[in-house]
């Protein structure tokens, strides 16, 4: 979930019980409204962050009562939890406004969307070494696909550079550009994509200080792939759904 989107949903969320008080304790409405502020939190912060579990553990209710309790008390008790509710809504706004998310910056239009769909939690997470990872092994399960899935000589599934180098020849269905030069470039850019990086990322977990902008390099180039396929063979791929 993009950050700014999650602090304008929690904003409102926490308005609208500001507005309803006792109206919101309607069972229909209250069940609503706690599950929308849940779900914002645990796409925002994750499930296992100390505010998300704050929520979930609020009390709406008193803990001791009899049959004599006066109403009075349990709508003093409800609207108590909805401060307590109000005010960890409060902390979790804050805590986004200061530390953000990495997708902030990320306009995720800008990807191939089945790309970004597959790799947008790791981004969120700062997962890089698995956006880097699942990029690779994403864009050659697509290509594959899409491509009608190519075999080799001797009929074996294709994998890797002999993958591309089968989808993105010369005599190819789905080579890629206009001219000799152009399909020569886009092969060699899809042989190059998985030769450097497929190995590395798929079967090592890189430690590196630039993780992130390493991650959103391979996440482009295999977009870049990805568009281009699209572009010039969109109503050829054997994309489903």
């Amino acid at each position: 979930m993009q950050t700014r989107q999650a602090i304008q949903n929690l904003q409102d969320l926490k308005q609208e019980a500001e507005t309803e008080g006792l109206n919101l304790k309607q069972p229909s409405k209250f069940a609503s409204w706690k599950g929308k502020v849940q779900s914002v939190l645990t796409k925002s912060l994750g499930a296992d962050h100390h505010l998300t579990h704050g929520f979930a553990k609020n009390r709406y209710s008193l803990s001791v009562a009899s049959s004599d309790t006066p109403q009075s008390h349990w709508d003093n008790a409800f609207l108590s939890g909805v401060n307590r509710a109000t005010g960890i809504i409060d902390a979790a706004i804050f805590e986004l406004q200061q530390a953000g998310t990495s997708d902030d910056a990320v306009d995720e239009t800008a990807f191939d969307p089945d790309l970004w769909a597959h790799v947008q939690t790791h981004v969120q997470n700062e997962d890089w070494s698995a956006v880097a990872s699942q990029t690779a092994i994403f864009v050659e399960d697509r290509v594959r696909q899409w491509c009608g899935d190519p075999k080799g000589k001797d009929g074996q599934t294709l994998v890797g550079k002999g993958l591309f180098a089968k989808v993105f020849a010369n005599d190819g269905q789905f080579r890629l550009g206009k001219e000799a030069g152009e399909w020569e470039g886009w092969r060699g850019l899809g042989m190059g994509f998985t030769q450097a990086l497929g190995n590395v990322d798929r079967h090592n977990i890189q430690k590196r200080t630039d993780a992130k902008r390493y991650a959103f390099g391979v996440l482009g180039l295999g977009s870049l792939v990805l568009t281009q396929l699209r572009y010039q063979h969109g109503e050829d791929l054997n994309i489903e759904g």
